[in-house]
């Protein structure tokens, strides 16, 4: 029997072919990464959303209130653009 022959039947009886516990451990390392982009790309369409929010309400705001100001205080207000 040559080297290489002796060399095979050696890994394929060794517990080293027949161990599965790292096979599982790389599983769990994929779905915490799939987890993980999941995560983040929620996290960042939630924050776009809150941002336009944000923004819209701001902006109305600005438009209800704080052009109202000058017209009860008495002051001309602000030209339209």
């Amino acid at each position: 029997m040559s080297y290489l022959a002796k060399a095979r039947a050696r890994l394929h009886g060794s517990s080293l072919v027949r161990d599965e516990a790292g096979l599982s451990t790389v599983e769990y390392v994929i779905i915490l990464v799939l987890v993980a982009a999941i995560a983040i790309g929620t996290w960042q369409t939630f924050g776009r959303t809150v941002t336009s929010g944000l923004s819209k309400a701001t902006q109305q705001f600005n438009s209800d209130v704080v052009d109202a100001v000058p017209a009860a205080t008495g002051a001309a207000a602000p030209a339209a653009p």
